[in-house]
């Protein structure tokens, strides 16, 4: 058996799926990719992934994305490991974000780790590998789905990019749930209970957590977590303010708390994410 196996590769006109298996104790080769970017998702097994010399096991909701350039390899353990790897020309991506912020976009490099709301990009890519083994995609499909994909990168993914949170009601088609997003967003460092959300969007609470789960791929929770963590990355970033100030200033309940959930999002502590900035 060969160490790197390519199951299946989907290629349209600005991008590519790929399903990508690396043999137990093996791994590919390191490199990068110029023109390019790519996210690898886990499918099944227990990679660990490669970028810029860092290397972190990526599992469940989290993945991996690359932007042109970075070196990058996976890796298996005791058993093989299958991963999706979409690929979207830098040409494309670039002419979809000028397409959303209405002006020139510059070059745009995201972070590489991000956890939750990864499903969100594995169901759309299942969908045009499953509907072409019925029969090939039409032009405007695939160009839909290049498109729509694009759009869940821009949106989801932090990076040098104008990632305001007013971009991501692109993705929300419900109404009430536009309305608890905006709810999120101005209230996030307070107390929040799920019933305050629900009341702000006009739902029942099982509604709620039902549309967050469709159409953003988290748990009311979970959204509030990663916009508390936003936050707290830019204070950490541009502030001097201490730890345990910046863990209450985020909306976290206790220290302990906000460590525990900065570095399950990020992979470093706060003390180690502000060293690593100076």
């Amino acid at each position: 058996m060969e160490d790197v196996s390519k199951l299946l590769r989907l290629e349209m006109e600005q991008c590519a799926i790929l399903i990508y298996q690396v043999a137990a104790h093996s791994a590919d080769e390191l490199h990068d990719h110029q023109g390019f970017y790519q996210i690898s998702i886990p499918l099944n097994g227990s990679p660990r992934m490669e970028c810029n010399g860092e290397i972190r096991k990526v599992t469940g909701d989290q993945r991996l994305v690359l932007s042109p350039g970075y070196r990058h390899r996976h890796y298996a353990g005791e058993e093989a490991s299958r991963m999706m790897l979409l690929f979207f020309k830098e040409s494309f991506l670039r002419g979809v974000e000028e397409e959303r912020l209405g002006k020139p976009a510059s070059s745009i490099e995201f972070v590489p780790w991000a956890d939750g709301a990864t499903d969100m990009f594995r169901r759309l890519a299942e969908h045009a590998v499953l509907q072409t083994m019925a029969r090939p995609l039409s032009e405007l499909e695939q160009q839909e789905t290049e498109l729509e994909l694009a759009r869940l990168l821009l949106t989801l993914q932090d990076g040098t990019h104008d990632n305001k949170h007013g971009d991501r009601s692109l993705l929300i088609s419900h109404p009430g749930l536009r309305r608890a997003v905006d709810f999120l967003y101005e209230k996030s460092s307070e107390n929040i209970q799920l019933d305050m959300v629900a009341d702000a969007a006009g739902l029942s609470k099982y509604h709620l957590i039902r549309l967050f789960r469709s159409q953003l791929g988290q748990t009311p929770a979970q959204y509030i977590a990663n916009l508390r963590v936003n936050k707290a990355i830019q204070l950490l970033q541009k502030t001097k303010l201490d730890i345990t100030a910046i863990a209450f200033e985020t909306g976290f309940g206790s220290l302990g708390t906000f460590e525990r959930v900065f570095k399950k999002r990020t992979g470093h502590c706060p003390s180690q994410f502000r060293q690593r900035q100076d």
